[in-house]
């Protein structure tokens, strides 16, 4: 492995996505969580990471600009068709790197945490961040195993009840079922080269990719009300076991 002095002199842009209109939490990405506006965890992330260059919050909303500039973040106005509920996330990190860019200021890395996944670890976006500046792949994300085995899922249509991948034995013990793992939406790295590489991509692995696992305690996404009772006890949990 290189040296982190050495492989950061590439600059890596940290885009932190957090548009005003969240349906099942409304003020979601500025509403209070462990002392804090939910999306600054993911401020802080970024600005203690030392391969990180610059960090900047993508959003349409004045009172998520004002508390992004208040916590150290710089802000980028996205506008309103890249803030819609049918908008992509990747159209909003191009346009973003796109206005980086045009004000002087070169991409080599870009970095997306979102606002929703406040437990990401330092050693993990490390860990991504190292890969691509290794190059050891254009692409890079967090995964955890997965609760549920993809033998154990099944497809009910009507009278029809079957395993949803042919051939699958759900009755098998848990040991002896094949293992997948899903995205965790904390942490994707990748290129800048990659991520305009080709125009009509909606998806944020592209070219070569790789995958950093992280525990499945750290991988909670918040996105309804239940979700946010349960992440501040995930927390509280934390805060007891440290004290």
């Amino acid at each position: 492995m290189q040296p982190k002095a050495k492989m950061a002199k590439k600059q890596i842009l940290a885009i932190i996505p957090a548009r005003g209109g969240s349906k099942g939490i409304p003020g979601k990405n500025i509403r209070t969580f462990a002392g804090k506006p939910l999306l600054v965890h993911s401020i802080e992330a970024a600005l203690q990471c030392p391969l990180i260059h610059k960090t900047v919050v993508s959003t349409d909303d004045d009172a998520i600009a004002g508390i992004s500039n208040a916590h150290g973040a710089e802000v980028i106005k996205r506008p309103a068709e890249l803030a819609a509920d049918a908008s992509l996330v990747i159209d909003a990190i191009k346009y973003t790197v796109q206005q980086v860019e045009k004000a002087g200021e070169p991409v080599d890395i870009v970095i997306l945490l979102e606002p929703t996944s406040p437990f990401r670890r330092m050693e993990d976006i490390e860990a991504c961040l190292e890969i691509l500046l290794e190059g050891r792949a254009d692409s890079v994300a967090t995964f955890t195993e997965s609760h549920v085995s993809p033998n154990r899922l099944w497809r009910v249509s009507q009278d029809v009840v079957e395993p949803y991948l042919e051939g699958a034995i759900p009755w098998l013990p848990r040991q002896k079922q094949p293992v997948a793992y899903e995205l965790t939406g904390q942490i994707y790295a990748l290129t800048k080269e990659i991520l305009f590489e080709k125009e009509d991509s909606i998806s944020l692995l592209l070219g070569r990719t790789a995958a950093v696992i992280t525990p499945g305690e750290t991988a909670l996404d918040i996105d309804t009300e239940l979700d946010f009772t349960i992440a501040e006890q995930i927390m509280q949990h934390y805060r007891e076991k440290t004290a």
